[in-house]
């Protein structure tokens, strides 16, 4: 196994990262598997409430010891996201433990790692306010900060410290910042450095296919007459949730306004979540239905994928 893993502070762009890394490495020929951390069944995350700081990071590493005795024998080349830092820092931060404890802890999953061909991808600012303030613009500015302090608030991190202010939610990100930048000082993974402040992808691409020794594959062209084929209305009974897709500037866009890339032909997907959409032709050169075909927490649980079927 090939293990890449992507780091950054939440809105960094890792999971857009992620994506890219997991496209390329399967167009230039890599057997590959990508877990989005909104990824359904993902093998490290813990996703039930676990509020004894102990347990917790045991059943981290259990996760950890489990996904590399799996995977460890096999020519997979595995992209996560959101597991090497984000996760363990961010919860062991709620949990309100000290930051030599939560950088200790992470040291022993870089020792775990050290023995598997490894390679880290971290996504950093030299001043975390500017990623701070972007990734908040991004998701809604002071509605967003207020309704996530609300979904945290009861946690050690703030209760210990009479933080009743959505506004300490940010100083949160910024100690979260801290400690990530702490904890790559001390990595001695195979590992790659970006600073994003500038936000010029196409450079930090540049970096990340010299760095695997890749060539750009991009995505396919289809035709806007091709496209044409897939707009429709398209409903799930069972969910009870109708879709429309439509085609806007060269591209489709599903759920309202969010836009999907071409993966292979008839398959699209979403670079920033965990869902492939691939429409189905029938003999007759028809599109009646689509699968939602990859898992995520939200999009998809079923193995078989969720279907669609056009309803006008």
């Amino acid at each position: 196994m090939k293990l890449i893993l992507v780091e950054g502070i939440p809105g960094s762009g890792k999971s857009t990262t992620a994506r890219f890394i997991a496209l390329q490495s399967e167009r230039n020929g890599h057997s590959t598997e990508l877990f989005h951390e909104s990824a359904y069944r993902h093998p490290i995350l813990i996703h039930e409430p676990i509020l004894i700081p102990n347990q917790w990071m045991e059943t981290y590493l259990s996760n950890w010891d489990k996904f590399i005795k799996a995977y460890g024998d096999s020519d997979v080349t595995v992209v996560m996201e959101a597991v090497l830092l984000q996760a363990p820092i961010l919860r062991l931060l709620h949990l309100d433990l000290p930051k030599e404890v939560i950088l200790s802890f992470i040291e022993n999953l870089f020792s775990r790692l050290s023995e598997n061909n490894c390679c880290f991808v971290f996504l950093y600012q030299e001043d975390p306010w500017v990623g701070i303030n972007r990734m908040m613009n991004a998701r809604g500015g002071k509605e967003w900060l207020t309704s996530t302090f609300e979904k945290y608030k009861h946690e050690p991190y703030y209760a210990n410290r009479s933080r009743k202010n959505p506004e300490s939610h940010l100083d949160f990100l910024h100690e979260y910042a801290e400690v990530a930048r702490s904890a790559f000082v001390r990595c001695d993974l195979r590992s790659l450095a970006i600073d994003n402040t500038a936000w010029d992808w196409t450079s930090y691409h540049t970096k990340l296919l010299e760095y695997f020794g890749w060539s750009y594959v991009p995505d396919p062209i289809v035709p806007e007459a091709e496209l044409a084929k897939y707009a429709g209305i398209y409903h799930n009974e069972e969910l009870r949730i109708t879709v429309h897709v439509q085609v806007r500037g060269g591209q489709i866009t599903v759920f309202g306004d969010q836009r999907v890339r071409v993966k292979v032909t008839h398959a699209f997907y979403m670079d920033n979540v965990s869902i492939l959409i691939r429409f189905i032709i029938d003999p007759s050169g028809e599109c009646n239905q689509f699968v939602v075909e990859e898992m995520d927490l939200i999009g998809n649980q079923k193995d078989e994928g969720t279907r669609f079927r056009r309803i006008s």
